[in-house]
């Protein structure tokens, strides 16, 4: 199979027959993890109430070991009056996983602008006739966009998305995200190459070759946010 098309190929899915609709692409991900590269499990996914219990509770670097307990204990109030009772929050590392992974997407995966788009049911679907963007509109940060439910976007007035295109701007773009600076934007490779660091989440990299479909992303870090970040720009 020719690299190339090895993108527009993943949308089959091999299991049970069945076939991921592209808006299930565009934002549902399935994760996996594995402790030596052979034997790869289901990560659950992340739910509200794991996400807060895992702020809670998890403190530190990672061990390894998915079993690897997190307590936290805290006086709770219930009814009124003096009543308080202590409640004590339990989370393992595999939840602990999974959740940095969903912060992670949320918060640093990437595409270019046009590689995604909206149909006028409001699915998100892959563009494929997305050529990449041109050399000169690819190194400004506004043309690279969060693949996740939007945020930013929800925010602004009428006035202010006139100059956007329903169709390719219904993704909240990185120039927006704060504090501003925490992206890093170069080029490689004689300037063939952008190159985009994300300085809030250390060790992830994402790619976009100007003037072809190609794109995509990396994490290779401690899996620690750097909340260091405003006081570093």
């Amino acid at each position: 199979m020719d690299f190339e098309c090895l993108h527009y190929s993943l949308g089959l899915a091999a299991g049970n027959g069945l076939t991921l609709r592209s808006e299930h692409r565009a934002y549902n991900f399935v994760s996996l993890n594995s402790l030596n590269c052979m034997d790869w499990h289901l990560l659950p996914s992340a739910t509200e109430s794991m996400i807060a219990d895992v702020a809670l509770a998890a403190q530190g670097r990672f061990t390894g070991d998915p079993s690897q307990e997190y307590k936290h204990t805290e006086m709770r109030i219930k009814g009124e009056g003096d009543d308080a009772t202590e409640e004590e929050v339990k989370v393992n590392e595999a939840s602990r996983l999974a959740t940095t992974v969903s912060n992670i997407d949320k918060d640093a995966s990437v595409v270019p602008r046009g590689a995604f788009t909206k149909s006028p049911c409001g699915n998100m679907q892959t563009n494929r006739s997305f050529g990449g963007l041109d050399p000169v509109e690819a190194v400004k940060l506004c043309n690279y966009l969060h693949l996740r439910e939007l945020v930013n976007l929800k925010k602004k007035s009428i006035l202010e998305m006139s100059h956007l295109n329903p169709a390719i701007d219904s993704l909240d773009p990185l120039s927006e995200d704060v504090p501003k600076g925490s992206w890093s934007l170069q080029l490689e490779g004689g300037g063939t190459v952008c190159i985009l660091h994300s300085l809030l989440w250390l060790g992830l990299t994402f790619f976009h070759v100007p003037q072809t479909p190609q794109h995509g992303h990396i994490y290779m870090g401690d899996r620690l946010m750097n909340l260091d970040l405003p006081f570093m720009l």
